[in-house]
């Protein structure tokens, strides 16, 4: 399995992905509203209580200026005094002066006997008319829980309804525009297999969003630049296969005519025909060209896309793999290289043509772009296996088994042989599953 598959087969649509990333977010927003609103109550109950004091002090200093003669006020609840030093050393200890800004109520806690506690409020008032005044203000925790309680309580459900409403309201639209967004990428989705199923008819492009036209036009001129490539690789293949047969026959047939001549003749008496050094490179010529008719036939076979099959033959595997490594051995020229085969069989019943073309651009490219060290050769009835070093970067830009690959792996996709490639720890292997 390569990763394009496992990646398609761990991909989820987008309407699923978005579906089970909404009740985060929703719980999210949810929480970002509770504290902002938390916040907002908070603040606006010290605003309120800071306001209240200022008016009350107003009022002070206005009933002040109306009676000059009456006394501030002095209670258990509410203090006023004209300056800093007036204030009994009791409450003054629990203030700092420089942090009692004009304006602004300072808090205090204070402990009373028992466990109980008391909160003092000191405001710096400012009057143009009137001058200074402090205002201390007390209040027991249970009054101040029991005005600020209500109002958290009333805050906090009113946030709540409201947040609910508002996240209900947002959750239906945002699922609208979803749904209107995923609208067009279905109708592209639909369009793409519609174009992978029938590359060659022309589909209109017509969607109601502008990038969707452009991504869409792009898919289109993609797959006519490959299809259009496909022809051309087909044609080539094609023309040259049927190109090649003629010069191929005739060579064939001048080789063949060459070979009886020297048959006929030599003496009875002399060396066998077959053994005469005149005639070996005319053998090496002869089966040279029936491997270019075999790669010419193949070709064709190739870019036909026929359903139609090789035939099996019987092979004489460790004949041919021993013959193969015989003609490329001018590949081994300065080169420290050794060629191990490591074959457990006579021979195999397989599409003879084809995997003596496979067989040979495997041995050709692993002499030719191997490293020195070992080159391995295994083949069994099942499998066939070879493995070498791999070059310096410096000696070639290409790794491992170089350009042959291509042939071998269009004609292990036709036949159905699994075909594997590995370049690991600077040593390159090549795997080839025949098919039973």
């Amino acid at each position: 399995m390569n990763k394009r598959t496992s990646a398609a087969k761990t991909a989820i649509p987008l309407a699923r992905t978005l579906r089970r990333q909404l009740p985060w977010i929703g719980l999210a927003m949810t929480l970002g509203c509770l504290t902002l609103v938390f916040g907002f109550v908070v603040n606006a109950i010290e605003i309120t209580t800071d306001n209240l004091m200022r008016l009350e002090a107003e009022a002070i200093v206005q009933e002040a200026k109306a009676k000059p003669e009456a006394p501030l006020p002095n209670s258990k609840r509410l203090s006023a005094w004209r300056n800093w030093q007036e204030i009994p050393e009791a409450f003054r200890q629990y203030f700092n002066h420089e942090e009692v800004l004009l304006g602004t109520p300072v808090e205090a806690l204070i402990e009373l006997e028992k466990g109980e506690f008391e909160y003092l409020y000191l405001l710096h008032y400012q009057n143009d008319e009137f001058g200074s005044l402090y205002l201390l203000s007390h209040h027991s925790e249970q009054e101040i829980e029991s005005a600020i309680t209500p109002l958290l309580n009333s805050a906090i459900g009113q946030s709540l309804l409201l947040t609910l409403v508002i996240l209900t309201v947002l959750f239906i639209v945002i699922a609208w525009l979803i749904r209107r967004t995923l609208e067009p990428l279905k109708l592209l989705s639909d369009w793409s297999k519609q174009l992978n199923q029938q590359p060659d008819n022309a589909i209109d492009i017509n969607f109601p969003i502008t990038e969707l036209n452009e991504i869409a036009q792009q898919l289109r001129q993609g797959v006519d630049q490959v299809r259009e490539a496909n022809d051309r690789e087909q044609q080539f293949l094609k023309h040259a296969s049927h190109e090649l047969r003629t010069p191929l026959a005739v060579i064939q047939a001048s080789l063949d005519t060459v070979n009886l001549q020297l048959s006929y003749s030599k003496p009875s008496n002399s060396q066998a025909p077959a053994d005469s050094p005149a005639r070996r490179p005319i053998q090496r010529a002869l089966k040279a060209s029936e491997r270019m008719i075999q790669l010419s036939d193949t070709l064709l076979w190739l870019a036909r896309e026929s359903d139609k099959t090789i035939p099996k033959e019987v092979v004489d595997v460790k004949a041919l793999c021993t013959q193969l490594v015989s003609d490329h051995q001018y590949l081994l020229h300065q080169k420290q290289l050794e060629i191990k085969p490591l074959i457990t069989v006579e021979s195999i019943e397989i599409e003879a043509p084809l995997f003596s073309i496979v067989l040979a651009n495997l041995v050709r490219n692993a002499l030719q772009h191997s490293g020195d060290g070992e080159v391995t050769i295994q083949l069994d009835q099942h499998s066939l296996q070879i493995s070498n070093p791999a070059q310096d970067e410096c000696d070639n830009s290409e790794p491992g088994f170089g350009l042959g690959l291509q042939l071998v792996q269009r004609i292990c996709q036709k036949t159905g042989w699994d075909f594997t490639f590995q370049h690991k720890d600077r040593q390159v292997q090549v795997t080839i599953l025949l098919a039973s």
